[in-house]
């Protein structure tokens, strides 16, 4: 020991402290909010694209067998009523509405106004991408149900895709109390229909329609209510995915090629017109050039890559080196710094040209 009475410190070298490198706040909360600022956009572009009542009728003729024996001109002219709303009914019952639902409903059948309860605390409020009011042909009568149309980018979000449906279709139900019926006019309530169209998905999932809905089992007996009094509510997803812009659904192939990020702009357009018949307007117009640009390029549905088209060729020569010597795609998204599904979609293209 010292003089002092302290014990001596050993001669230790300090360790050197590792320099970082800090990325400024605002640099980085500029990024995030370019991304997501782009996201938001490609997804109110592809709303207001499948809200246009030609593409809407394509999607309830390949989802609702009702509509099969119509064409898509009748369906679009004579069963969707009013204009579709985007993005204004809360989906949550103690989430408050952008805006009454009135002036998209007529008739006496018409919606005067989802519950608008203060706000929940809860993260946002979530709204229906799509709904509206259309006629239903059955038994020679002209039946009204409520449609909602959701496009989902991943159909495995974390949770089954039919669940989310079903709760979809049962809030649309619920909702009508107090304004379709009031206390026991259970009689009035009218069939919901909530449809979801998956953008991604895997290959053996693609190109494919699930029907979900009630059906009657006598158990004993012979006896039979009538459809329309239990069929009152039913979802339906289309998945587009790898085979969509071949497949035999007209539905799916038009969807899946306006969701395309290989189909240029005029080529969509043309598509539009000569193979499906329908008519462009300035506001189609716009939102397919939206989706194009937006799912293109630097941005691929909402996912910065922030690399120019030299970068991104080096960058696809060098995932396919790294997956050679067996690296998992997971990693090689992150080494490179490109989205896992850009990753997954090269290597899906490559698989291809070597067959």
């Amino acid at each position: 020991m010292d003089p002092s009475g302290q014990r001596e410190r050993a001669n230790v070298p300090e360790k050197k402290k590792t320099a970082t490198i800090a990325v400024p706040s605002e640099i980085a909360q500029n990024m995030k909010v370019a991304d997501e600022d782009a996201s938001f956009r490609y997804d109110e572009s592809a709303r207001n694209f499948v809200a246009e009542k030609p593409v809407l009728a394509y999607i309830l003729k390949s989802a609702l067998d009702e509509y099969a024996p119509y064409t898509v001109q009748e369906i679009a002219e004579q069963f969707i009523e009013g204009k579709p709303e985007i993005k204004r009914a809360a989906v949550h019952p103690d989430h408050p509405n952008k805006k009454s639902d009135a002036e998209i409903m007529s008739g006496d059948a018409r919606i005067e106004g989802l519950p608008t309860a203060d706000k929940s605390q809860r993260d946002g409020t979530v709204y229906y991408d799509i709904r509206f009011l259309a006629v239903l042909p059955s038994s020679g009568d002209l039946v009204e149900i409520f449609v909602n149309v959701e496009i989902q980018n991943d159909d495995t979000p974390g949770y089954p895709i039919p669940k989310r449906g079903i709760y979809y279709a049962a809030r649309m139900i619920s909702s009508q109390r107090g304004t379709i019926f009031k206390d026991q006019e259970y009689g009035k309530i009218k069939k919901v229909v909530s449809i979801w169209i998956c953008e991604d998905t895997a290959s053996f999932r693609s190109d494919t329609i699930n029907r979900y809905s009630f059906t009657e089992k006598c158990v004993r007996g012979d006896f039979h209510e009538e459809k329309m009094d239990y069929d009152l509510m039913t979802v339906v997803v289309l998945r587009l995915g790898s085979k969509g812009e071949t497949s035999e659904d007209n539905a799916i192939r038009l969807l899946s090629k306006m969701f395309s990020t290989e189909l240029s702009y005029e080529e969509k357009m043309d598509t539009l017109q000569n193979e499906f018949r329908i008519s462009v307007n300035r506001e189609i117009s716009e939102e397919v050039l939206n989706v194009c640009n937006l799912s293109t390029g630097v941005y691929n549905k909402g996912y910065n890559s922030g690399l120019s088209a030299g970068e991104m060729k080096k960058a696809r020569e060098t995932a396919y080196r790294l997956r050679d010597k067996g690296i998992p795609v997971e990693e090689i998204a992150d080494m490179i710094a490109v989205g896992l599904d850009t990753i997954q979609k090269w290597f899906a293209e490559r698989e291809k040209q070597l067959v």
